[in-house]
């Protein structure tokens, strides 16, 4: 007779092995994909965003350094006003234009054919008032090929920066600025 115990005789149960880490399950592939897409997409916009930082820095400058040339030239005593006045609006009108084909390309050919009342038409188009028109941003209309600069200096230049900033910073109208419309 047997007493032995028919149980002892079957072997020990073997655990499966651990799951291991990698290889990394299919839906593990997508995150990751998914979170670096995102890092991606991020990097572009904060360059993108640096960039137009960066040019909008440079356009307000030059914008600086005209009307401190134009104060430099009118402070002297022998000094001709009237030539201070043309060169400061010229240097406006420059980086005024510079700064509309760079927020504006599709139309750049466009843009860069507009000058006298057309080009102030443009302006006030592409952010929504009347102040180059109507204000203190007519004198561009003739520019440099005045004969008598009459213009208020310091209106001009706080329009032109306000310009430049609704320019680039001001994306909340784009139909405004995409939509270019020469009035004769």
């Amino acid at each position: 007779m047997e007493s032995e115990d028919p149980l002892s005789q079957l072997a020990d149960i073997h655990l499966p092995d651990p799951v291991s880490f990698w290889p990394l399950a299919p839906g593990w592939w997508v995150l990751i994909v998914l979170v670096l897409m995102g890092l991606c997409w991020l990097v572009f916009l904060s360059v993108k965003k640096l960039i137009l930082n960066r040019r909008l820095q440079i356009a307000q400058s030059e914008l600086e350094k005209a009307i401190e040339a134009y104060r430099d030239q009118t402070s002297k005593d022998n000094s001709d006003h009237n030539k201070a006045g043309l060169d400061y609006l010229y240097a406006v009108n420059s980086v005024l234009n510079r700064v509309a084909l760079y927020t504006n390309p599709k139309h750049s050919r466009e843009i860069a054919k507009l000058t006298g009342k057309p080009w102030l038409a443009y302006l006030d188009q592409s952010y929504g008032g009347t102040d180059f028109r109507e204000g203190p941003g007519k004198v561009l209309a003739e520019g440099q090929y005045r004969p008598i600069f009459k213009g208020e200096v310091e209106s001009l230049y706080s329009l032109a920066q306000i310009w430049i900033v609704a320019c680039y910073k001001g994306k909340d109208k784009p139909a405004a600025r995409t939509n270019i419309e020469v009035v004769a």
